[in-house]
């Protein structure tokens, strides 16, 4: 069948949308499939006859409006919609309801700085746009609703409306060769010589674009308080942030020489051979890319329950699930227990199994079965 993704931007090296298009849409094409994106913004040297761009337009409703027209001219048989259009057959939303993440990212602010948000005109208009996009998406309609986990499966239905008979639970999946035990093995002795630590040092590995939201404050205090236990510990962050601000705590906590911020990368599987543990304190993930690749290659994942991805581990076996980001003492009992020798290696095969349970051709296969029940649900010409 002819297939569109619709998505704001396209660009594989950036957030997680755009990274799990960019795997989908081969493994799609190799089921028989004519996979088509279509997006606002493409990032440079992508764009190709399968690559179509709408244009940005001055907020979310134009940009809704300039993919609408690009997909009528299109005329694919399956429209999927990632969260940013308003014409689909299947609306998937992959960071999960938008005001949702508005929410949880207001409430990992400091108070002061909270009050600022909020009084911010520019904040108000972008949640008017926002809230009439996913009022519109969820409206009563033929399409169906992928959600990521059953967090997102939550807030969509109680929050945003959408009838439960439309949502299908779909978790994200990750490629399980590239991560994997194996080519983490023969990439560490190197990751960790750069990084000048030795193997009687345990490494947190953090990653994310959004520092703040991901929790990174949160883990910079529970490294500072398991340091005062005497853990030799590094903490190294990986992700699109400036670090001049969390530098900047880090020294305040004494962290000036346990911390590295190594900021973008383009391919993060050098830092997971080099890790012992990976944390990621979120106050709000609808299904994390990045916990699924830590996953695959068998590292212990400490989390929080606002991660959608917590719905697919099991709080012990493989992995450690932390009720708040800002609960930082159980925050940092976790990591302790995750880096632990016995538990860690015993955790790290457990982990390694989830994810072969959540791969990429598994993820591609659930998501064309939706397209077929929505061509099944057609009304025959």
């Amino acid at each position: 069948m002819k297939a569109a993704f619709v998505c704001d931007r396209f660009d594989p090296a950036g957030g997680g949308l755009e990274r799990w298009i960019a795997q989908m849409r081969p493994r799609l094409e190799r089921r028989g499939h004519e996979v088509y994106v279509v997006a606002c913004e493409v990032a440079d040297g992508l764009r190709d006859d399968r690559v179509h761009v709408a244009g940005s337009g001055a907020g979310r409703l134009a940009r809704a409006a300039a993919l609408g027209r690009v997909i009528e001219a299109l005329a694919p048989d399956v429209v999927h919609d990632t969260g940013s259009g308003l014409h689909f057959d299947v609306l998937h939303p992959q960071s999960g309801s938008k005001l949702a993440n508005h929410r949880r990212d207001l409430a990992s602010l400091p108070p002061l700085a909270r009050l600022r948000r909020r009084a911010n005109p520019a904040l108000y208009r972008w949640r008017r746009e926002v809230r009439e996009l996913e009022r519109r998406q969820c409206a009563p309609g033929p399409g169906l609703v992928i959600a990521v986990s059953e967090m997102v499966a939550r807030d969509l239905r109680d929050s945003c409306g959408v009838a439960p008979e439309r949502l299908r639970l779909v978790p994200n999946g990750i490629d399980t060769e590239h991560f994997a035990p194996p080519r983490c093995a023969a990439l560490r002795a190197a990751a960790r010589a750069r990084m000048g630590v030795d193997e009687a040092t345990t490494v947190v590995l953090f990653a994310a674009h959004n520092a703040r939201l991901k929790g990174l404050p949160e883990l910079l205090r529970a490294t500072a308080r398991l340091r005062a236990t005497g853990a030799r510990l590094r903490l190294v962050a990986i992700g699109g942030d400036a670090t001049a601000e969390y530098g900047r705590l880090a020294a305040r906590l004494g962290l000036g020489e346990v911390v590295r911020f190594e900021g973008t990368v383009a391919d993060p599987l050098p830092y997971y051979a080099a890790a012992d543990v990976f944390a990621l304190p979120t106050w709000y993930d609808a299904c994390s890319l990045v916990v699924l690749e830590a996953l695959a290659c068998g590292l212990p994942v400490v989390t929080t329950r606002w991660n959608g991805a917590a719905d697919l581990l099991s709080h012990g076996r493989d992995g450690f699930v932390v009720g708040e980001p800002d609960d930082v003492a159980a925050l940092a009992e976790s990591i302790a227990r995750a880096s632990a020798p016995g538990i860690r290696d015993r955790v790290s095969i457990a982990a390694r199994q989830t994810a072969l349970r959540n791969g990429l051709d598994r993820n591609a296969e659930a998501v064309e079965s939706v397209w077929f029940e929505i061509l099944r649900g057609r009304p025959r010409a």
